[in-house]
């Protein structure tokens, strides 16, 4: 413990009290203008003695060693200017007093801060604070640098400091950093490379040299002062980042100890150089060794490549291989994540690829899964920190997008997407850049081709994942045309390179007389990698078609990539086909090429308008997804092709006329397409529709009227379908691709669609208890039967048992017996099976034909946006109403008064159809007006009312006379309502009609 100070003399100095007491105020102007007040006082040119300054040193060095508010910021700042004004550069003293003085100084520091008797922890550490900032008071100070200092006082600051860093751990790095700004001020100053010798010097003796504080002295003493000699035997070339060292360098860098040293000196400098506590900050080494291997990059290219290199080698084992291991403590990877921020926002953009590494990519897809885990909020900063740099430059995209799809890991590009639950590598590839984006594709490529491994699993994995980083590109864009942005030109390329690669490897093997190509996937592409590319390949068409324009263009390209294999027979093709079937497919790629070549490459090719060419590209769109069909395996593709070519040589001759009645031929294709449930195939009849509407007559209309009249059970998909084999197959489609749309009994037996109404809660519910009496029915009668072949008594039965059955159940049965009783469960059990067989073939036939007709439905409101003008439009009204009120699906319910509401919003003003046939018009309002007489719902009521008020308008419009007759209708069914029980129409069918009438009446 000190020793108590003498009692001071009655003279006090209040003025310098009330400074020593502002020094330690916790506001910052109020110490710096009572350091400016202190060092006035104790100027050169004062009036005070040298006793005074010294008790003035003394007062500030233990103003130091307390813990007071901001005593140490305030004293230390007072200290450094006191001593460099009265023994700095610009003193008059001989050089020997100043030396002698500064000495004396150094001997009253180590006085006052000496540690005496049994003091408290905290006074233990006060001191020391203390005397480590009298310290770098004295460096700062430059007294012990300038050209008449000598080595002894110098020396004797170095021994106060290595002194504190080896007794406390704790206090071992702010030890370091002063010794590390020491080298700074020395060589600012140009002091002798003496001083800087010794420094090294001791840092060895005191067995430092291998700690992060002496990594970091030792590495700012190697480029600051070239002369100093530094000792051999420490690091490999006195270079502690040479590649040989990166190992001993990770492990000095996270502070931890070797398990089994190898002697007694690495014991002890590993004893010196443990570190008790955590810091939340990372060690300054850190800067210091980033800030040599991330600085400003050369200008030559060789030297480039070597720095990142050195960047890469250090983060993989000092960062990514300790810290980020899947065995180090949360607090370890916390440091990693911080070090990787503070990199990644400063760094050039060539240095980042090298930041995304293995343990790292895995351990930021785990903390950002989940909200409860100890570094979520950390691993969020980081992801908020590389989208945002990224926004910001596209280089650093480009960079990052690199450094993730380059991962040599499964946790690499979208493995972290799927593991951290986010869409990191997606928002990556939409900053990206079209060229960059090529420039990853032919690493990918060469990757999916070669994975780099002779392990078939191992291969199957990593392109597993290269395929859904290629799917990602195409998907990243949410619109690329062609034809009018020549921007889109490289990305268009990108995008048909790789669908072609796709199709490429989706249907075509290695042929085995040909090993040697290096274009043939080594080891062979596996079944589930096949599938998998099948998928994405319709997933990403049905984003084409969708997206992109003109979608004909892509899926053309695809199907010319597939004829170029078939042409190279390089690669052997998947698709066995007979010789009838080839002739058919070389008459489809005629077919095709002919087409293409009307329409042009890009959608503008020579024909007779616009319409024509939207045309050909629509049947051009058709023709490929037909083609590409049939390599999928679909049976109905060839007859498909067949049909389209005969249209073609029928609809589309020489004369270059498209054949106004042809269309009905390619409507039954597109219901062909819709029947499946794909959202390609929906949207490819959605847009070859769209252009075939306007040529579309009553037959063409007719077939898809009969589609929405089909029941919705087994007998009518039988119906619709023709043979089983082949509505199996459309009912059980393939789910594995992505692109599948369902429609499960949760929508077909009552679940409220978005657009359907909210009053139509009745429907589907006499369906449902026929469905759930019929099940009970059949549980019933399987009870019964398994009862009287074990005779006993049913599960439901009487508890009473006939005497007759209870005597037969005891009785003891022969070998005999129980074979034929087993022979008889076994047949009660497969009845039962066939019965659930039967159950699960109508509720997947109620989903087949539910389907159907939601496609339809679509189909028919792109017909009514665009034909709503059109009389003929007027035949889908009945149609419409009917599948409303018999439909037993809501989704099916919904869709039909969405189709009818769209309708009769479209017909208003000037929009109102012409009617050709007056009389056909009356007789359909007849039949619309009987149709509201059925019983129903209210939504059915509703679409009776549109389409009764739509028809009226264009009686109306066409001649205002028409509405005599169109009274005595409405007057007629008002009739009904009173005096027919049967007739259950609706008061608000009569409301409306009243409400039109108060609009429509003259004057």
């Amino acid at each position: 413990m000190t020793k108590k100070r003498p009692r001071e003399s009655s003279s006090i100095d209040t003025r310098l009290v009330e400074i020593y007491d502002d020094l330690a105020h916790e506001d910052e102007e109020i110490r710096l203008k009572a350091a400016h007040a202190f060092l006035i006082r104790f100027s050169v040119n004062g009036s005070q003695s040298s006793q005074q300054i010294s008790e003035a040193v003394r007062r500030l060095i233990r103003g130091l060693c307390s813990g007071r508010k901001a005593a140490r910021l305030g004293f230390s700042i007072a200290l450094t200017e006191l001593l460099s004004q009265r023994w700095g550069e610009g003193h008059f003293t001989p050089s020997d007093q100043v030396n002698t003085e500064v000495t004396t100084l150094i001997e009253i520091l180590k006085k006052q801060t000496e540690i005496t008797g049994n003091v408290s922890g905290q006074e233990e550490r006060d001191h020391l604070f203390g005397r480590l900032f009298c310290a770098e008071a004295f460096i700062k100070s430059g007294i012990l640098f300038h050209k008449r200092a000598t080595i002894d006082a110098w020396s004797m600051i170095l021994d106060v400091v290595f002194e504190a860093a080896k007794k406390t751990s704790w206090l071992r790095e702010e030890c370091g950093w002063v010794l590390y700004e020491a080298v700074q001020t020395a060589t600012k100053m140009n002091c002798d490379v003496i001083f800087v010798q010794n420094l090294i010097d001791k840092l060895c003796q005191n067995r430092l040299a291998r700690t992060p504080e002496g990594v970091a002295i030792w590495l700012k003493v190697q480029a600051s002062c070239p002369r100093v000699i530094l000792p051999d035997g420490v690091w490999r070339k006195k270079r502690p980042l040479h590649p040989k060292e990166k190992a001993k360098l990770a492990k000095i860098l996270r502070e931890a100890p070797s398990r089994n040293p190898s002697d007694e000196q690495t014991q002890l400098e590993e004893r010196i150089a443990h570190k008790g506590n955590w810091n939340s900050k990372v060690h300054f080494v850190w800067n210091v060794i980033l800030s040599e291997l991330i600085s400003q990059p050369p200008v030559n290219v060789s030297d480039m490549d070597e720095k990142i290199a050195a960047l890469g080698e250090f983060w993989q084992e000092a960062v990514d291989a300790s810290l980020f291991a899947s065995s180090s403590t949360a607090e370890r990877k916390y440091w990693g994540f911080l070090l990787f921020q503070q990199v990644f926002s400063t760094a050039h953009a060539d240095f980042l690829p090298a930041l995304f590494t293995e343990n790292f990519l895995r351990c930021l897809g785990n903390q950002l899964a989940n909200k409860e885990r100890y570094l979520h909020r950390a691993a969020e900063k980081t992801k908020k920190l590389v989208l945002d740099r990224a926004e910001a430059e596209s280089a650093v995209a480009d960079a990052a997008l690199g450094g993730l799809l380059s991962a040599s890991s499964p946790n690499g590009s979208n493995a972290l997407d799927q593991l951290s639950r986010t869409k990191i590598v997606e928002r990556l590839i939409a900053l990206a850049n079209d060229a960059s984006l090529n420039r990853h594709f032919e690493q990918l490529h060469a990757r999916l081709v070669r994975p780099g491994t002779p392990d078939e699993k191992m291969a199957a994995s990593k392109r597993q994942a290269i395929i859904d980083q290629l799917a990602s590109f195409i998907k990243s864009r949410q619109s690329a045309d062609v034809t009018r942005s020549p921007s889109n030109e490289d990305f268009s390329t990108l995008t048909v390179r790789i669908l072609q690669v796709f199709a490429k490897y989706s249907y075509f093997s290695v042929d085995p007389n040909n090993q040697d190509s290096n274009d043939d996937p080594r080891p062979p592409m596996s079944d589930k990698n096949q599938d998998t590319m099948k998928s994405r390949l319709s997933s990403c068409l049905t984003h084409v078609v969708t997206k992109f324009k003109p979608a004909a263009y892509f899926t053309y390209s695809v199907v010319d990539g597939i004829r170029a294999q078939h042409a190279e027979a390089k690669l052997h093709s998947v698709l066995d086909l007979s010789s009838s079937m080839q002739q058919t497919m070389a008459s489809a790629w005629i077919m095709l090429e002919h087409v293409h070549q009307r329409a042009g490459a890009n959608g503008y090719g020579k024909g007779n308008g616009l319409g024509h060419q939207e045309f050909l590209q629509a049947f051009k769109l058709l023709c490929s997804l037909t083609i590409i069909q049939l390599y999928n395996g679909d049976a109905d593709a060839l007859s498909m092709l067949g049909e389209l070519q005969d249209w073609h040589e029928k609809s589309l001759g020489k004369d270059n006329q498209i054949d106004q009645h042809g269309t009905e031929i390619l409507i039954q294709i597109i219901l062909s397409f819709v029947a499946k449930p794909s959202q390609l195939f929906r949207q490819l009849a959605q847009q070859v529709f769209s252009v075939l509407a306007s040529h579309v007559e009553q037959e063409g209309l007719y077939a898809l009227a009969k589609v929405l009249e089909t029941k919705e059970d087994l007998p009518g998909q039988t119906e619709m379908f023709d043979e089983d084999d082949e509505l199996s197959e459309i009912g059980s489609q393939s789910t594995k691709d992505s692109d599948v749309e369902e429609v499960t009994m949760k929508d077909v037996d009552g679940v409220e669609s978005s657009s359907s109404p909210s009053d139509g809660e009745d429907e589907g519910s006499e369906d449902v208890d026929a469905s759930d009496k019929e099940a009970a029915e059949e549980l019933a009668a399987f009870d019964l039967k398994l009862a009287q072949a074990l005779r006993t008594r049913p599960l439901n039965g009487d508890a009473e048992a006939t005497d007759d059955a209870q005597t037969l159940s005891d009785e003891d049965m022969d070998d005999e017996q129980m074979e034929a009783l087993d022979s008889h469960i076994a047949t009660i059990f497969r009845e039962k099976k066939k019965a659930v067989n039967k159950k699960t073939q109508k509720k997947d036939a109620k989903e087949t034909i539910v389907n159907f007709k939601c496609r339809v439905l679509d189909l028919l409101e792109v017909f009514v946006k665009q034909r709503h003008k059109a009389s003929l439009t007027f035949d889908i009204l009945l149609p419409l109403l009917t599948v409303i009120r018999t439909t037993t699906s809501r989704l099916v319910s919904g869709k039909a008064c969405g189709v009818m509401r769209e309708y009769s919003k479209l017909c208003k003003g000037k929009e109102v159809p012409r009617i050709k046939q007056k009389q056909v018009v009356l007789e359909l309002l007849k039949d619309v007006h009987i149709e509201a007489m059925l019983e129903s719902s209210k939504v059915h009521a509703s679409a009776c009312s549109q389409a009764s008020l739509l028809l009226v308008k264009a009686l109306a419009a066409d001649d205002r006379e028409n509405l005599w007759k169109v009274v005595k209708i409405y007057a007629h069914t008002q009739g009904s309502m009173l005096m027919d029980p049967k007739c259950k129409v609706k008061n608000t069918f009569f409301t409306e009609w009243q409400n039109w009438c108060s609009t429509a009446r003259v004057g």
